[in-house]
């Protein structure tokens, strides 16, 4: 189980990933793929985390034949660029402490 702090940069990540490469609504990503540049110890937290998204409402899940998709739900769009953008603290935790 990782920390609190771990577990804020994985919601980060996650979050940035999807909405700086678009993936809102319809246009949606498979869930293994947000794991990719996480260290392994954090990959299946980056799984865990999607999925308390999704419950929360801020990502959809769709489901394909290779397995569950997911894509920032538009309705929350704003909520999460006011998060993604929330100050210092957050982009801190992110950008300045190494995940290792």
């Amino acid at each position: 189980m990782s920390t609190t702090t771990e577990r804020e940069r994985v919601k980060f990540k996650i979050l940035w990933h999807l909405y700086n490469h678009g993936y809102f609504g319809k246009k949606h990503t498979p869930i293994e793929s947000l794991k990719r540049g996480l260290p392994s110890h954090l990959k299946g937290e980056a799984e865990r985390v999607a999925r308390d998204l999704i419950r929360e409402g801020l990502l959809t899940a769709k489901k394909t034949a290779h397995g569950m998709d997911v894509s920032i739900n538009p309705r929350k769009a704003e909520e999460v660029r006011r998060y993604l953008g929330a100050g210092p603290n957050i982009k801190l935790l992110f950008l300045n402490i190494p995940l290792e």
